[in-house]
């Protein structure tokens, strides 16, 4: 046997704290795949400065132009919290512009942020 009769005897005793160790790792692995698919997908140079796609959020943009959170705020006109997971589309309806017009004013925006932080 793989285990021995002291493992199965101490994970008997005490279940509760394995399963919450296990849990715990299992989430700590998630996060950290989260974090290095996020990490090697936005570091892509084909996925920097992407052209805006309707069913993208202002996250998104703020990590595909990497701006900060305030700046992309402005820039989509965004007041309050509750807009920060709108999708492109409305916010482009809202502001009036097609999504077309909102990528050259993002993408502009990028260019003069980049250009003053240098």
């Amino acid at each position: 046997m793989i285990f021995s009769a002291h493992f199965r005897s101490f994970v008997r005793k005490h279940w509760l704290a394995v399963g919450c160790f296990v849990l715990f790792s299992l989430a700590a692995l998630w996060f950290a795949f989260v974090f290095i698919s996020d990490f090697l997908y936005f570091n892509d140079p084909r996925n920097q400065d992407a052209q805006l796609k309707g069913w993208m959020t202002p996250r998104y943009v703020v990590l595909t132009y990497d701006l900060p959170r305030p700046l992309v705020a402005d820039i989509l006109g965004l007041t309050s919290m509750d807009q920060r997971g709108m999708p492109m589309r409305d916010i482009a309806a809202e502001m009036g512009v097609t999504l077309e017009e909102l990528t050259e004013i993002v993408r502009a925006a990028a260019a003069d942020h980049r250009a003053n932080s240098q």
